[in-house]
């Protein structure tokens, strides 16, 4: 493909500026918690408020990807930024829903640039996994950051923060190359096929089911009766769990079995949270299983982008593989919470983890319509 090499000097910005457009993901409970404090949404809506906004984010990508096809990288960026900026520094109480989608779709417009620059790399999976790394540090400074600093602001001024944050990036927008049409100079350009299509159904329910289990484990731990600090302690090693797995997937690299890392991601991920169930969090296994889980997961999603480039050659689905993944992470464990939460949080924790069989199911699916030159 033409472009498939493009220079690692420009990898970097592309990552980090598409990594601020996520940035909201990091102080999302925070921020959602002082909604409801502040009387702005019920306890009852924020499921809905959270598929809205990133939904949006999901919606963004798709139209920032086909942007770039048209339009300079910074072009699209600083429309990104200025409508990310908008729905983040306008007045909380007016139209929140309205608000929060706005900014959402500025992020996803952002997080289109590092999709595609990703799209353009060789080695596709050390590109994910590093961008995975971005978020996952990132997102965790800013949490941390807000937490010691301010750790009673109002949600006007944590939004404010995360504009002033996300303006931070706009020097390395113009170290972004201008032409990100990932598109351009390919033998085959068109719609993913249908190999593609089931590889990005796949992505969608494995990211959906893991940030399902994550969605719901620190509530799961309480009610299985792990005292308040112990909780956090647990959550903040499957974080580190994490950063682990983000970084052996840089290390594992882009390779031709990439199908392979994904489905032992997600088996180590359902027998990660079948013990977990069986056993309970307490104790050193307690421990090992929630780094194992984090482990896993950030091991297998970056070989999400490898899976698409294996049943997809031409690379016409690897574009839309971070829209298919959000828009997993905003549908998928709101429904699972809906539908499944009044039956109690061990049916919520195993219906995600069959989410995640069922993305082994249609990588296997996409396998088997693989396309090849």
């Amino acid at each position: 493909m033409s472009g498939a090499t493009a220079g690692n000097r420009s990898i970097l910005p592309a990552l980090v500026v598409g990594a601020a457009g996520l940035l909201v993901l990091g102080v999302q409970p925070l921020l959602y918690g002082g909604y409801v404090h502040e009387g702005l949404i019920p306890e009852g809506r924020l499921g809905t408020l959270a598929a809205v906004e990133i939904s949006s984010i999901a919606s963004g990508s798709v139209a920032g990807i086909n942007l770039l096809g048209r339009y300079r990288a910074q072009f699209v960026g600083l429309g990104g930024l200025a409508l990310l900026l908008l729905g983040n520094l306008l007045p909380v109480g007016l139209a929140l829903f309205a608000w929060r989608a706005l900014a959402g779709f500025g992020g996803g417009m952002i997080v289109a640039i590092a999709a595609a620059q990703i799209a353009r790399q060789a080695n596709v999976n050390a590109a994910s996994g590093l961008f995975l790394f971005f978020q996952a540090t990132s997102q965790y400074a800013i949490l941390q950051g807000v937490t010691l600093l301010a750790p009673t602001a109002s949600t006007q001024a944590v939004q404010a923060a995360l504009a002033g944050v996300s303006l931070l990036v706009l020097p390395l927008l113009f170290m972004v190359p201008a032409r990100l049409d990932v598109t351009a100079g390919e033998e085959r350009p068109g719609p993913p096929p249908p190999a593609g299509w089931a590889a990005l159904i796949a992505s969608a329910l494995f990211l959906g089911g893991a940030i399902g289990i994550w969605a719901y484990l620190g509530v799961w731990l309480e009610v299985a009766g792990l005292p308040a600090q112990d909780v956090s302690a647990r959550l903040t090693a499957a974080l580190v769990g994490q950063i682990a797995g983000a970084l052996c997937a840089v290390a594992l690299g882009t390779h031709r079995r990439s199908s392979v890392q994904v489905m032992v991601s997600g088996v180590a991920i359902c027998a990660a949270i079948g013990a977990l169930l069986m056993t309970g969090p307490q104790g050193p296994a307690g421990w090992t299983l929630m780094i194992g889980f984090g482990l896993a997961w950030m091991i297998g999603t970056p070989a999400l982008s490898g899976l698409l480039l294996e049943v997809d050659p031409a690379r016409r689905s690897l574009p839309y593989g971070a829209s298919a993944q959000l828009a997993g992470a905003a549908i998928l464990p709101t429904a699972v919470g809906e539908v499944m939460a009044a039956r109690g949080l061990d049916v919520v924790l195993a219906t995600s983890c069959v989410l995640v069989a069922m993305a082994l199911l249609a990588v296997g699916v996409a396998l088997g319509l693989r396309e090849r030159r």
